[in-house]
């Protein structure tokens, strides 16, 4: 015989609803099934939009978009070819790079190329193919890296099959970036710092492509006296820099150094690719429509609260995930420009945060609503251009919290301060 048959009243399963959802984001063994099942999906739908959408097209080196193909990859592609021809310097001279560009793939191609030549190395490399198979060898090692870093960090695949689920690496893939290169050096480095010193500088120094994230590992390498990572880093982005000279002459050196003025007018000051698209505090100001002083004021006191973390994590006996994840924060808010797709750094820092809960006890509140509210991120460009709201910058500043909340450095001191007395 079987049961009672019960009749549900009306209105109980909208209650029955928000009581699984409640004990879903209050139960950390729930949270993490919910989100493997999640990434199942997701990560071969990422793919598939990738390849497909954006990788081909009804018309040759278009998507089915209608721009260019790959996106913002197009330009790396047309840099590397000029290089290839010898015409290295042609990049830094905007009115001839448009003209490249406009005649690989269209006159709506307009991209300023703000990169040092040492990123000329591996433009050349990829543009010996032709745009689309490059864009697909392109979009497939940045992934495969990306993942690695990712295992290597969790030592775990089904957190590192989650992190892929991230929509920040969806970002970075459909805009054909480097994000996902610079994440994954950027943790590898910090990962290894002191097991394999001169491993941990050479993966900082190749971030040399990228000034602006490079800038703050040697400067921690250089605080806390880890002289081997320092000399390896700064040996490596030597090398670089002679490399990039011995293979495309200083016309492209002499041509960078010149767009440094422009390009800080370009991107800050006219905001050419869309005050959206900035996710830094300089740009979350100007979004909203405030002056560029009150934009700088703001970046400045953002960048030193990450700057001032950064160095509390790398100078107190804090465990290395969680120091990792630190630098891993804090170097994107340092930049007054930081496209929404440059702050994939965010998704290692955020696995790296929670496998620190998970060895000590769980998540904690604050952490739980960093990753639930994580999904409504998907479209930080359309949503901070649909509201207003600096999105990007929001997700940011919550995972520093969330890290300073777990490092907590005023408690540190307080412990120091105890133990003197």
């Amino acid at each position: 015989m079987s049961g009672p048959i019960t009749i549900e009243a009306p209105g109980s399963r909208p209650g029955a609803l928000w009581a699984d959802l409640k004990d879903l984001a209050g139960n950390d063994a729930r949270l993490f099934a919910f989100a493997m099942r999640a990434a199942w999906v997701l990560v071969p739908l990422t793919l598939a939009i990738v390849v497909v959408v954006f990788g081909t097209g009804p018309e040759p080196r278009r998507n089915w978009y209608g721009d260019m193909l790959g996106n913002d990859f197009s330009q790396i592609w047309v840099a590397g070819r000029a290089a290839l021809e010898g015409r290295g310097g042609e990049p830094y001279d905007l009115p001839v790079h448009l003209e490249n560009l406009k005649a690989a793939f269209g006159p709506d191609c307009r991209f300023a190329w703000h990169y040092p030549p040492v990123f000329l190395m591996p433009a050349a490399a990829f543009a010996t193919l032709e745009p689309q198979p490059a864009f697909f060898v392109w979009t497939a090692l940045s992934l495969a890296i990306f993942a690695g870093a990712m295992l290597f960090a969790a030592g775990r695949r089904d957190a590192a099959w989650i992190a892929l689920a991230h929509p920040l690496v969806f970002c970075n893939l459909t805009y054909g970036q480097n994000g996902l290169f610079t994440a994954a050096l950027m943790t590898f480095g910090a990962l290894l710092v002191d097991r394999r010193p001169w491993l941990a500088g050479l993966c900082f120094g190749l971030l040399a492509y990228k000034p602006h994230f490079a800038a703050l590992a040697p400067l921690l390498l250089l605080i806390t006296g880890r002289t081997i990572g320092l000399a390896s880093c700064l040996a490596t982005a030597l090398v670089l820099c002679l490399a990039s000279l011995a293979l495309f002459g200083t016309a492209p050196w002499i041509g960078f150094l010149g767009t440094l003025g422009e390009t800080n007018r370009i991107i800050l000051q006219k905001a050419a690719a869309g005050l959206e698209l900035n996710a830094s505090a300089f740009g979350a100001v100007r979004l909203l429509g405030g002056p560029i002083l009150a934009a700088w004021a703001l970046q400045a006191l953002v960048a030193a609260l990450a700057l001032a973390l950064a160095i509390c994590a790398w100078t107190r006996p804090v465990e290395s995930d969680l120091r990792a994840a630190a630098l891993l924060t804090a170097a994107p808010l340092l930049s007054p420009y930081l496209p929404v797709y440059d702050l994939v750094p965010l998704v290692p820092a955020t696995l790296l945060l929670v496998l620190a809960a998970h060895r000590t006890g769980g998540l904690r509140r604050n952490e739980r609503a960093l990753l639930l509210a994580t999904p409504l991120f998907a479209l930080l460009r359309e949503g901070a251009g649909l509201t207003g709201f600096p999105l990007g910058l929001i997700l940011a500043l919550a995972t520093l919290a969330c890290i300073a909340d777990r490092i907590r450095p005023w408690r540190l001191s307080a412990e120091r301060r105890s133990a003197l007395t």
